[in-house]
């Protein structure tokens, strides 16, 4: 660790707000699960099959307080500089390390089993696009935004499908919590009167970030603000706006609409 601490302390690393940090601690190699969950995003920077490089947590002090810079440093090799690993919030367009940013977990989708069942595959822990602090405050509105768009569609696909999915009660958003691309056909649509694809709320199944200080995963709640929280609630909630929904389109044209009719 002695050569590391040297790269580290060579190396120049900056805060959220791009402030020389003010302390530097090496915790140590990062895991490999943790790497392969950064592996999507960070393309070229990370090979985590290789074991020609290391990969350093640095435990620094910013000006908002504690977090973890990654480094990317070849292995026996006493003259290598140190790569920084960062990626960037696609909120506040910040460049941050990915430890800054939350991780995210679909429910898995399902498939025909061939039984007459169907089957779904444990999802992945994916890096998302968004720090902690910007998706707190995302989560606000994002439930009456669902609403209005079952309440209003584009068109008859676009609620076919998301009424399929059913009630979503948890944080969604493509650009911030992207599906793979052989999943997005299940979340996509074509508007039957332009031909424009429609790309359909895909709400994460669970969250997480990276805690420094306690090198340990902290669970983050997924649930939109406004929406209900208890299984009772939900149902309830649900058949509810069914009612409205059928009250809203008529029951002749609703049945139709979910129905694949034309």
């Amino acid at each position: 660790m002695s050569l590391y601490k040297d790269i580290a302390e060579a190396t120049e690393l900056l805060d959220e707000d791009e402030s020389p940090v003010k302390s530097k601690e090496i915790v140590g190699e990062i895991p490999k699960d943790r790497l392969r969950v950064w592996a999507s995003r960070l393309g070229d920077d990370l090979d985590v099959a290789s074991d020609d490089y290391a990969y350093v947590a640095i435990r620094c002090q910013g000006g908002r307080g504690a977090f973890e810079h990654a480094l990317r440093i070849k292995k026996n090799d006493e003259s290598a500089k140190a790569s920084i690993l960062m990626t960037e919030c696609k909120v506040s367009y910040e460049e941050l390390p990915p430890s800054s940013l939350v991780e995210y977990q679909f429910d898995g989708v399902k498939t025909d089993s061939g039984n007459g069942g169907s089957t779904a595959e444990q999802q992945p822990w994916r890096l998302s696009m968004v720090s902690l602090d910007y998706l707190l405050a995302f989560r606000a509105g994002k439930f009456k935004d669902w609403e209005k768009r079952m309440l209003q569609p584009s068109c008859q696909a676009e609620f076919r499908r998301m009424f399929q999915v059913g009630p979503v009660f948890s944080v969604y958003d493509h650009p911030m919590f992207p599906s793979p691309p052989e999943e997005m056909e299940h979340f996509t649509v074509t508007d039957d009167r332009t031909g424009r694809k429609l790309v359909l709320p895909r709400p994460v199944a669970a969250l997480r970030i990276w805690s420094t200080e306690r090198q340990a995963y902290e669970s983050v709640d997924p649930t939109l603000d406004g929406a209900p929280i208890t299984k009772e609630e939900r149902e309830s909630y649900w058949e509810q706006l069914i009612v409205k929904l059928k009250e809203n389109f008529g029951e002749e044209e609703f049945q139709k609409m979910i129905s694949n009719e034309s």
